[in-house]
């Protein structure tokens, strides 16, 4: 059962990675290919578009393979991807390159995370998605600061050639360790899309964009968050980097267990712990002791809602549910631009400490979603009405028996 997890979260380990690599070599690669910083960080732009786009489009075109076949076939289109962007000679094929790669983004990670619930009794479903959406965790601790210091040391090519070797050593996993027997029945875009006039997935994809939406407001400004508010020197931000990383691993885990044991508290409980964290850290936030905790806290709460906000979308579509959680992962990509957006507009208008009031307000709608679905399935649903007895004495007509 470790080696079937450890293919899953290795393999979204690569894919994340190679997301978020562009951030972290963006001078470089400015340099290397010669055009501007901000038209660099359009290749970031293009990943994210590809995935909210491309994601759902990709899974509804897949709907017939089984999911072992999808993975498979996902992660050789992730490798091609980055071997494009590896050696990539100008500034479209680099494009090209990260489009291509992202086309596998959205389905690899609901794949997995239906493949991975499969493994597992359905009350142990959310433990099973958080030890997969490990790898993302990891790709920000690790896979971007590596990927950031081969870049400095071999250019910033050589962390898309590591990314594509370590796609394909992914193939190999998932082709070796991932049965058959585990990868589900495949279901029709019939099936997929009818999911959709469930409420309460519709409900469970918003709380989504909603609550990535709010903290990504300061997850985007956390380092001026820290140096222009928080005092930080500039030298501890690779330290807090750290903390926040630590911070996140620990609070997947806990929101994973917690998921297991009740699903919808656990949501609704969450995204209040955020709503709270992130109203309390602007209050904290010029006292640095205080606001090297509360960053610490603040990725707790943030990474402890991910494995309840995916596992109420599989849960809710249990009957078929890829297309489904592939929204759920647009949305996240949606929450993320949008909370981009958001978080820059507050410092506009106000100031960078702002953007932790702005994170609460969105959040805080995030749980009223939640808290109305956990409301909602604890009230029993309404008994049919009951035919009426006939009297003891009463004949009973012909065909009522």
């Amino acid at each position: 059962m470790f080696l079937k997890f450890f293919a899953l979260t290795m393999s979204l380990f690569v894919i994340g990675t190679g997301e978020l690599l562009p951030g972290g070599v963006i001078e470089d690669l400015s340099a290397g290919l010669g055009v501007s910083i901000p038209t660099a960080g359009l290749v970031i732009t293009a990943y994210a578009a590809t995935v909210v786009f491309g994601g759902p489009l990709v899974t509804g075109l897949t709907t017939r393979m089984s999911r072992r076949s999808l993975l498979l076939a996902l992660m050789v289109t992730a490798t091609v991807g980055n071997v494009i962007a590896a050696f990539a000679p100008n500034y479209a094929v680099l494009v090209v390159g990260r489009i291509v790669a992202a086309l596998s983004h959205g389905t690899f990670a609901a794949a997995s995370f239906v493949v991975a619930a499969s493994l597992v009794p359905p009350e142990k479903a959310g433990s099973a998605v958080s030890k997969v959406l490990l790898g993302f965790n990891l790709a920000s601790v690790l896979g971007v600061p590596l990927g950031t210091l081969i870049g400095q040391q071999f250019g910033w090519q050589a962390p898309f050639r590591t990314t594509a070797a370590l796609s394909l050593v992914c193939v190999v996993l998932l082709a070796v360790l991932i049965p058959g027997g585990a990868e589900g029945t495949p279901t029709s875009v019939r099936d997929e899309l009818r999911v959709f006039t469930k409420k309460e997935i519709r409900i469970g994809i918003l709380t989504t964009a909603l609550a990535t939406g709010g903290f990504f407001t300061v997850v985007t400004y956390m380092v001026p968050l820290a140096t222009q508010v928080g005092g930080f020197p500039a030298a501890s931000v690779p330290v807090m980097l750290v903390v926040y990383g630590i911070g996140s691993i620990l609070g997947n885990w806990i929101g994973g267990r917690l998921a297991d044991r009740a699903l919808l508290p656990t949501l609704a409980g969450t995204l209040a712990a955020l709503t709270v964290t992130s109203a309390l850290f602007w209050v904290v936030a010029p006292v640095t002791a205080l606001a090297w905790a509360f960053f610490f806290l603040f990725a707790v709460a943030t990474f402890a809602i991910l494995p309840a906000l995916q596992g109420r979308v599989l849960s809710a579509a249990a009957e078929a549910p890829t297309l489904a959680v592939t929204v759920n992962v647009s949305a996240l990509q949606v929450g993320a631009t949008l909370g981009s957006w958001y978080g820059g507009r507050v410092i506009d208008t106000f100031d960078v400490r702002a953007v932790t009031l702005a994170c609460a307000v969105l959040v805080l709608l995030a749980t009223a979603l939640g808290t109305r679905s956990w409301l909602r399935s604890r009230t029993p649903a309404p008994a049919a009405a009951a035919a009426p007895t006939p009297a003891p004495n009463e004949p009973v007509e012909a065909g009522t028996a």
